[in-house]
């Protein structure tokens, strides 16, 4: 037998019934985010982000959140040059996301949340990173005890604020039904972040991923199930909404440059009163000790 194809009259009609792959608009899909500019543009957008449909729903995150839904913003993200060409837009994203959040605490959340690739439950972690916090702040004062020092700061309601903050920003899975106390990275992104940080802070990587490992030794995290997913649970109430979110972020940077201003101010004003104890301490020797004439 041949391996040519047997003629059948009714082939072409067989391959036209099936059912068609739909195709993800990401221009129309950034316009229902209330992304502003014509759909054409958006398409061209879209398809410079590599009509990834994770990539432009961060996109549309990032542009509402810091430059209301402008397309302006676009020039705030980063071209990046590596050799790798698969998934580069996702990664140019996050790195967008990464220098909006630096020094944040949601940020140090963020790495510390991607190094385990199951859900972590919230208390058990602040109870193991705040007690690895004050042994080593007290024993070494590492790059480690400085990693983990904007989470050293958060008081609960802050705490709660974090999590919503980077749910809302897609950086974390939305609250898992009958589990809202577990926290997940989605996939894609803790595998970004988990390599940026292993890089970046070696000491922060290593030691973050022993708490981890301590955590889930001495914690039975109890993982959903499909039954579990079945009840239906009264949604919690929204705690933040999106413009007091935004307009909290504003307050958080504006105390932030008053802090570094009263910073330099304090310094400034340390290295005045040291020269003036300098000048009085040399002013009183010239005295103790006049010279001959």
């Amino acid at each position: 037998m041949s391996g040519n194809p047997i003629p059948d009259k009714d082939a072409s009609s067989f391959t036209t019934t099936l059912p068609q792959a739909q195709v993800f608009e990401g221009g129309r899909f950034l316009v229902e985010q209330g992304i502003k500019g014509d759909l054409a543009k958006l398409e061209q957008v879209a398809q410079s982000f590599e009509n990834d449909p994770l990539t432009l729903r961060l996109l549309s995150t990032y542009l509402r959140r810091w430059y209301a839904g402008r397309l302006n913003g676009l020039e705030s993200i980063p071209i990046l040059f590596d050799q790798r060409p698969t998934g580069r837009a996702l990664r140019r994203l996050l790195t967008a996301f990464e220098m909006k959040l630096a020094g944040a605490s949601d940020m140090t959340l963020l790495y510390l949340l991607s190094l385990s690739d199951q859900p972590v439950p919230q208390l058990p972690m602040k109870l193991i990173f705040r007690s690895t916090f004050v042994e080593r702040w007290l024993s070494r004062r590492d790059d480690y005890v400085r990693f983990l020092a904007p989470l050293g700061r958060l008081n609960e309601d802050h705490w709660h604020w974090v999590v919503e903050n980077l749910r809302r920003l897609h950086l974390l899975e939305q609250p898992i039904p009958g589990h809202h106390d577990l926290l997940l990275v989605p996939e894609r992104i803790r595998l970004y972040l988990r390599e940026e940080l292993r890089l970046k802070n070696p000491v922060a990587y290593k030691q973050g991923c022993t708490d981890l490992e301590k955590l889930f030794r001495e914690n039975i995290v109890p993982l959903p199930t499909p039954e579990s997913t079945v009840a239906v649970e009264k949604p919690k109430p929204v705690l933040w909404e999106m413009n007091e979110l935004d307009a909290a972020q504003q307050q958080i940077l504006a105390l932030r440059c008053s802090l570094a201003s009263l910073r330099q101010h304090s310094h400034d004003l340390h290295q005045y009163l040291l020269g003036m104890r300098t000048a009085n301490l040399i002013a009183a020797t010239q005295e103790n000790n006049p010279t001959p004439a």
